[in-house]
């Protein structure tokens, strides 16, 4: 009989993807759910609750870390079927290596880890997958673009590439498409013509996005530090803090408002600005150099007030 897998990841970028589509790869039976990054453990409790989660053999969690690992630790039923694969800092920070059934690891030999890098290790090491050319190189431009070594060790655009494509087709196309090339061409990891035409479409389109929102920084003294302040589509994320970097914009850090997913994204823009601790003040969590915190339900709403009040004001 087959195994029922089930792995929780990452929703928004290429590592969170990389978990899902290296657990299909690995095995027959493979159900997903993918999460932002503050939701992990709702959608855990939700799966407790009906009872769903029991059904699995197996249940894997990459990058993503567990805020309350007790929930399943507690629960003698599920701390036997789950592993967890994560590379933040935030996780190492509340002690989850204290369970030996988390791996959180920040660095190996190969540089800066990625949930999909680790995930790969734990299922080659276990003759659950077996490894060639075209999952090597996925796993490590994958790695590459998350830890952004693709910048500051190597320069590997086709990292960058990897990204700009699956924000173009989006999570579910994006893992299906990476899974057919991946389970079909063993010996080389190469974009199609079509892909090539999607990535440098989207690529213009990155380009006057970035123009765009450079002209609408508001500038603020936060926790001591001088921050850039914009509200921005979130999948535009890392290329923007890079383009402030390229340019030499006189910040610290920036801070990125993504209504769209519910976030604030934090990036050093000044070298050597850690940005974990100020997405900490502001309860969120991350890497000393990107990191995030949640928008609230309720600040969302203060939002409306404010811009509602000032509209009555104005009248």
């Amino acid at each position: 009989m087959k195994k029922k897998i089930l792995i929780f990841s990452h929703l928004s970028d290429i590592d969170g993807m990389g978990g899902v589509i290296l657990a299909k790869l690995a095995f027959s039976n493979v159900d997903f759910v993918l999460c932002e990054t503050f939701n992990l453990l709702d959608k855990i409790k939700e799966k407790i609750a009906d009872q769903s989660i029991y059904e699995y053999d197996q249940i894997f969690i990459t990058d993503m870390w567990l805020e309350d690992p007790e929930v399943i630790w507690q629960d003698s039923k599920l701390r036997d079927k789950i592993l967890v694969f994560d590379h933040h800092e935030s996780a190492l920070e509340m002690y989850n290596n204290a369970y030996d059934f988390i791996t959180i690891r920040i660095k190996d030999e190969l540089g800066r880890c990625s949930g999909t890098s680790l995930f790969y290790q734990y299922l080659v090491n276990n003759n659950l997958l077996q490894p060639h050319a075209s999952i090597d190189a996925f796993v490590e431009l994958t790695r590459l673009y998350d830890t952004w070594e693709w910048v500051t060790v190597k320069n590997e655009p086709m990292a960058r590439d990897l990204t700009t494509l699956f924000n173009v087709v989006g999570a579910n196309a994006y893992i299906d498409l990476m899974y057919d090339k991946l389970d079909s061409r063993p010996n080389e990891f190469t974009f199609s013509d079509l892909e090539l035409s999607l990535i440098n479409n989207k690529n213009k389109q990155i380009k006057d996005k970035l123009q765009s929102y450079a002209k609408n920084i508001i500038y603020r003294n936060v926790l001591d530090l001088k921050a850039g302040i914009v509200f921005i589509d979130y999948e535009y994320r890392n290329d923007f803090a890079q383009y402030l970097r390229d340019n030499q914009f006189p910040m610290d850090f920036v801070m990125m408002i993504s209504l769209d997913n519910g976030t604030i994204s934090y990036r050093y823009v000044n070298a050597g600005i850690k940005v974990l601790p100020i997405a900490e003040h502001f309860g969120g969590k991350g890497h000393d150099y990107a990191a995030s915190s949640p928008i609230s339900h309720e600040t969302k709403e203060d939002i409306i007030d404010i811009i509602c009040k000032r509209k009555r004001t104005k009248k």
